[in-house]
């Protein structure tokens, strides 16, 4: 199976870890959204960057919780 462009550069920023651009954020025990919106916040008050919700400090993806895969739900 072929990887896609997207999902061989996902993997790349796995694979080298959290840096000042690129912040990974479990959500394992239900990330909440007014931390989600400080670390967006955080993020554009720097460099700006990525932030990977459901990927732990390791790199290990472990998934989102329900109420954050629509986006369109978040809350400040």
């Amino acid at each position: 199976m072929e990887q896609t462009a997207n999902e061989h550069e996902l993997k790349t920023l796995l694979a080298k870890g959290e840096t000042l651009t690129v912040e990974f954020k479990s959500d394992v025990k239900g990330l909440s959204d007014r931390d989600l919106v400080a670390a967006v916040a955080a993020m554009a008050n720097t460099e700006g960057g990525l932030i990977l919700l459901g990927v732990e400090d390791d790199g290990t993806v472990t998934g989102v919780q329900p109420p954050h895969k629509d986006t369109a739900g978040f809350r400040g």
